[in-house]
């Protein structure tokens, strides 16, 4: 036991030099730090997202958006370059600012700033609130307290001014939506007004009325053939009686005009009513009365007829009378070729609107479904309207949902970092630790033999005797000499090494920084 003691001791000794130069490199970068570090100060304000005040079942905000997804969205719009340099500009949160560079303070600006977002849906614990805390770490406890009290100030007003903005794009939406729609439909009417009264005799509506009335003209036509043939008929049949006998006779009930059938039927009532009465009896002379008034208009119809067809010719009594009646007959087959004509062009009117239905029908029900298509977006855009016009007065007057600060940032009272005694200590553990460690390493990579027991325990034999080596007293005298020159150089020149790095290259505490953002912890 006593010659391991030994042993290591002397190994310790040996190595002594190089475990003290990383103790003191560790151990000055420790106190260093712990020195030269700023003290640096922290705020927290904390905030809340609050629901909708207004129930969503009586009225509905337009601004839809979680909780957690608005203030992910705010953090990022906070904390964006023009409002980080605005920030740190307006309250010298750095020293000697104006020779730093842009990017620079940026980057400190956001790794001081720490915006931390919990709370929302959790499929273990439900709906949570949603909690927002804003810190920040400053040179001076003021500037902490700034910094945050600008950051919640600026927070809350973006996210009244995007949710009101919001709100106020969506009504402005739907106003020029139901404008454009409104518009759209009113073209729409005048197209199917336009269409109905360019084919308004083709509508759909009236078609059964054309079919009837096709029908019904067709059969007057029928009848005026039967009765233009008939009146032909007459007419040759009085010529060949008229050459046949030199007299017309009766002419046919059915041939006479309109005044000569009643004084025929009034001729036979008054026959009829001197069987019974007297000639002197009121209602026999009521009768001869009417009858000498139609005789005066039949003679009269008569010579007006026979005036334009003698051309002043005197003729005689029945030649005049078969002149009448001709010209009647004439007449009477004139006025069915007019009604026969009319008739046709009227059947022809109806067949090419009958044609044209169908087609009118198809372009009739496209323009009516349009209508209706633009009709149904109108009135669902006048609803939506209506519910934007409602959620914009909910995020006007601030019942919407919206983040409320419960914890405002107070004033530190005290340095949040560094722990300098943590730090100085620190470096006095890790220089421990890497000594330790080099001497470990050093002992399994050094594979010499150096002891009796190495010899046992490696060739299996035991020697009779061990001959150390016996220096001379000059080697031990240089040895000893290298041992203190090591140490002094140790003891004076890591120190001194590490006051000119400081000194004229760069303060040992940015060294540390830029070390430990190489190796990922800063």
């Amino acid at each position: 036991m006593s010659s391991n003691f030994k042993f290591y001791r002397s190994l310790l000794a040996r190595r002594f030099p190089v475990m003290a130069i990383l103790f003191l490199i560790s151990a000055a970068v420790g106190g260093i730090l712990a020195v030269r570090l700023p003290t640096t100060y922290e705020t927290v304000a904390r905030l809340i997202v609050q629901p909708q005040q207004i129930s969503e079942d009586l009225a509905a905000s337009t601004v839809q958006i979680d909780a957690l997804e608005e203030v992910r969205i705010l953090q990022e719009q906070l904390l964006t370059r023009a409002n980080l340099l605005d920030i740190a500009d307006q309250f010298e949160v750095f020293e000697d600012l104006e020779n730093a560079l842009p990017n620079d303070t940026v980057a400190a600006m956001r790794a001081a700033t720490n915006i931390n977002a919990s709370g929302g849906q959790s499929r273990r614990a439900g709906p949570q609130p949603v909690l927002v805390s804003i810190e920040f770490r400053a040179r001076t406890p003021r500037i902490a307290a700034d910094v945050v009290y600008e950051y919640v100030t600026r927070l809350l007003a973006e996210n009244a001014r995007q949710r009101a903005g919001a709100a106020g794009e969506t009504l402005s939406f739907f106003e020029q939506e139901v404008d454009r729609l409104g518009t759209e439909l009113s073209l729409r009417s005048a197209a199917i007004t336009d269409f109905q009264n360019e084919n308004s005799d083709a509508l759909p509506a009236d078609q059964d009325f054309r079919l009837q009335r096709l029908l019904l003209l067709q059969e007057r036509l029928d009848g005026i053939s039967e009765d233009r043939a008939g009146l032909e008929d007459t007419r040759v049949r009085t010529i060949e009686i008229f050459e046949a006998t030199g007299n017309l006779g009766v002419l046919p009930e059915a041939q006479q005009t309109p005044e000569q059938q009643e004084l025929t039927q009034l001729e036979r009532e008054l026959s009829q009513a001197l069987t019974t009465f007297s000639e002197t009896a009121p209602q026999v002379q009521q009768l001869q009365r009417r009858i000498d008034v139609l005789r005066e208009q039949v003679e009269a119809q008569q010579l007006q007829t026979a005036a334009g067809d003698t051309d002043d010719e005197q003729l005689s009594g029945p030649e005049t009378l078969l002149n009448l009646q001709l010209a009647e007959i004439d007449s009477r087959l004139d006025e069915f070729d007019r009604q026969e004509d009319n008739i046709i062009d009227e059947i022809a009117a109806l067949e090419d609107a009958i044609a044209r239905t169908p087609l009118n029908s198809i372009t009739l029900s496209s323009l009516q479904r349009d209508y209706d298509n633009i009709r149904l977006q109108y009135d669902s855009a006048v609803q939506r309207l209506a519910q934007a016009s409602i959620g914009e007065r909910i995020e006007v007057s601030a019942r919407g949902q919206r983040i409320t600060l419960i914890e405002p940032a107070a004033v530190p009272t005290s340095p949040a970092s560094p722990n300098r005694p943590m730090l100085a200590a620190g470096g006095v553990g890790v220089g421990l630790a890497l000594a330790a460690a080099f001497f470990m390493l050093m002992e399994l990579l050094n594979n010499t033999v150096r002891r009796p027991v190495e010899i046992t325990n490696r060739l299996g034999i035991t020697p009779l005797a061990v001959l150390p080596y016996i220096e001379s007293p000059r080697e031990r005298v240089t040895r000893r000499f290298f041992r203190v020159t090591a140490a002094l150089v140790v003891i004076c020149g890591v120190p001194a090494a590490l006051w000119a790095v400081d000194t004229y290259y760069l303060p040992l505490d940015l060294v540390a920084e830029r070390v430990l953002s190489r190796l990922g912890l800063g």
